[in-house]
């Protein structure tokens, strides 16, 4: 089915454009001086969720509100169950005291945060607004510890970083496009609803680098690598990306989906939480995410 190859050949290039736009930004933050910290904070943060967002952004001006969805709560499904549980599963996880009194609750009040705005199966504009400054407050108080006043401009600004910036965009732009427009027509061949592709297909393509990235950590005995690269993107996908969507028109979605799907979200979330108590994730418990990711599959299939 060439619907199935056009979605094969969008990732990579939605892949390579998010790589280019982050290497030109984070060269020019480089250039102006900004500490590593806050560049990984923002620039390497928003880039690794740049194809989630880029999609995102498309389906709602395609007004495919159940895309965003189905692809929010897909990623952040895939990001726990097969990134940070198929990691486990293969190599135990340290899980760093500052990830458990830090990372995981912020984890938390944003699957709440999503439970709460999704109370009438829709999000406003309002209810985007705060779910972003629920991400910038943290965000802040994260740069404002750790800020390194003594950092100092590296190189100097060269167009290269202009050009990486402006093709990195194009590519999204085309990636994103055809992305959607492919899973919108594998969702009407195979009579399934847009959520439901979104979630199987979307989420784990545009999640395929969180998942690489945290089995290579695991895999080199950087565990908290690999959970924090996880936490990062699920709450930028619950916050940044749903809240920003909201912007482009009110997301909907059927309440079916929601009340399947949802649920499992915050569950997998909590039971992250509690794994992480004893500051290690086992094999047991990474194939125990891992099931559970696949049971839900199957439940919506």
């Amino acid at each position: 089915m060439i619907e199935f190859l056009i979605f094969v050949l969008s990732l990579p290039v939605l892949y390579y454009g998010a790589k280019l736009l982050t290497d030109g930004a984070r060269g020019i933050a480089k250039a102006a001086g900004i500490s590593e910290f806050v560049i990984g904070a923002t620039v390497v943060a928003f880039g690794t969720s740049l194809p989630e967002l880029a999609s995102s952004a498309f389906a709602m001006i395609s007004g495919h509100p159940g895309i965003v969805v189905g692809n929010v709560i897909g990623s952040n499904l895939a990001n726990i169950g097969l990134a940070l549980g198929f990691a486990g599963m293969l190599y135990p996880i340290y899980v760093s005291r500052q990830i458990t009194d830090i990372d995981i609750p912020f984890l938390l009040a944003s699957a709440a945060a999503n439970l709460v705005v999704f109370v009438d199966l829709s999000v406003s504009w309002v209810e985007g607004l705060i779910l972003l400054l629920m991400y910038l407050a943290f965000l802040n108080h994260e740069i404002s510890m750790r800020e390194d006043s003594s950092a100092k401009a590296e190189g100097t600004l060269h167009p290269k970083h202009l050009v990486s910036i402006v093709v990195g965009a194009l590519l999204l732009y085309f990636g994103a496009r055809y992305l959607v427009s492919s899973a919108l027509a594998i969702s009407e061949a195979l009579s399934i609803s847009e959520s439901v592709v979104a979630f199987l297909l979307v989420a784990i393509g545009t999640s395929l680098p969180e998942i690489t990235t945290s089995v290579v950590a695991a895999r080199a005995g950087k565990g908290e690598i690999a959970i924090g690269n996880v936490m990062g993107s699920n709450a930028f996908n619950s916050l940044i990306i749903l809240g920003s969507s909201s912007f482009l028109g009110v997301v909907t979605v059927g309440s079916s989906f929601l009340y399947s799907t949802l649920p499992s979200m915050i569950l997998v979330s909590v039971l992250l939480g509690f794994m992480s108590l004893n500051n290690r994730i086992t094999r047991l418990e990474g194939s125990l995410l891992f099931l559970i990711y696949c049971a839900l599959v199957i439940n919506l299939l």
